[in-house]
């Protein structure tokens, strides 16, 4: 639900639809838990900038909803991101737990009119590695571009992320910045081309300090498609999660996500918003239990795009792995989107995934379509 996005001052002749996390999708952090004294007050835009043009700065708003909304699309279209914005999910990440919009939030404005914007988000968790995760998000309409915005929200942001993060994570001595990256070329694309899909973001992001830290494949499958024989999972139940399955979900994908890069845990609060969330296909979700009723595995999905069924997450309990559960839960999400008359599937997967997901969507049909690049800076 958040934009997945990074602030540019690039040219826009291009695309600038970011990745974000992708675990998730998905982005799993930040439910606010603050330590002692701490001087939360947000970092000030510095005066200088403020004074040399009309524009103005405040936080973002619930009441932003329909003027981000729209400057998301602006950019959207632009930047040939096919990633549509709809108001229902910019309220959804607007009102997320562990956001505070007054000091997590910048908007740029000319008048009435959202130009610009920057966000983060501080996971509340410290990743595998140990580290803090400081999400960068944001976005500058194609008409301002090559003005400074960018340049002035990555400084806001980044102040903004540390600062957060110590109050959070007092004594953890890593932390990192991390920011969309965008589309990479197309196989054959011309050195000299215009960069696009978001990664027109690069260049900003190389001379902050910024490498490539990990790519992500985005890959999709027709639907029916080739059928996929259903699997006999002796003592093992394939079903569609209900609505107290709830919690039971979070905890199979806290140990099933365990493992894996930049993952840090999902707070009960963040779970509910998505689970329950206005894009979210439940009755083409998927869980597998046992005996006892424990989830094993799961598939969850929404439909962020009319006819697309977006595969939002897939995980495996690790004692359970090896027995074929993620191709039968996604096997079932599959043919429950075919005979909703869904045309495509599509999910995004970690290209370095030490699970061997890439093996198993290969052999589930999916095909690559694009790969997106996620960027990281150590905190100083």
């Amino acid at each position: 639900m958040a934009p997945r996005t990074a602030p540019t001052d690039q040219t826009d002749q291009s695309d600038q639809t970011g990745q974000s996390d992708q675990s998730s999708q998905s982005d799993q952090s930040s439910q606010s838990d603050q330590a002692g004294q701490t001087d939360r007050s947000a970092p000030a835009v510095p005066t200088a900038q403020a004074s040399r043009d009309p524009l103005t700065r405040s936080p973002l708003s619930v009441e932003d909803v329909p003027a981000l909304t729209a400057l998301m699309n602006r950019v959207d279209a632009a930047d040939d991101g096919d990633e549509p914005a709809e108001e229902p999910s910019i309220r959804e990440w607007l009102t997320m737990p562990g956001l505070d919009l007054a000091l997590d939030t910048l908007a740029v404005r000319d008048g009435e009119d959202l130009v610009a914007f920057g966000a983060v988000d501080v996971s509340s968790a410290t990743d595998r590695e140990g580290r803090v995760r400081c999400q960068l998000m944001g976005a500058v309409d194609p008409t301002r571009r090559r003005q400074g915005l960018g340049t002035e929200l990555f400084e806001w942001a980044e102040a903004r992320a540390a600062q957060l993060a110590a109050e959070r994570h007092p004594g953890v001595e890593t932390a990192v910045f991390r920011s969309p990256g965008g589309r990479d070329p197309a196989d054959g694309t011309s050195a000299d081309a215009p960069l696009t899909g978001g990664a027109d973001v690069r260049p900003l992001l190389a001379q902050r300090g910024y490498r490539r830290a990990r790519s992500w494949l985005t890959m999709v499958r027709r639907l029916p498609g080739t059928e996929i024989p259903e699997t006999d999972l002796a003592g093992v139940q394939v079903s569609a999660p209900s609505e107290t399955d709830e919690e039971a979900t979070r905890f199979a994908h806290l140990d099933a996500f365990a493992d894996h890069w930049g993952s840090a845990p999902v707070t009960a609060e963040r779970w509910s918003v998505w689970w329950s969330s206005h894009t979210s296909r439940r009755e083409l979700s998927s869980i597998a239990t046992d005996a006892d009723g424990t989830v094993l595995g799961y598939v969850i999905t929404s439909e962020d795009k009319p006819g697309v069924l977006h595969i939002a997450l897939v995980g495996t309990r690790p004692a359970a792995r090896g027995r074929g559960i993620a191709r039968a839960v996604i096997a079932r999400s599959l043919r429950a989107a075919a005979r909703a008359e869904y045309v495509t599937a599509e999910l995004e997967v970690d290209a370095d995934s030490l699970t061997g997901a890439t093996r198993l969507y290969d052999a589930l049909g999916f095909v690559r379509e694009h790969v997106h690049g996620t960027y990281e800076k150590p905190v100083a």
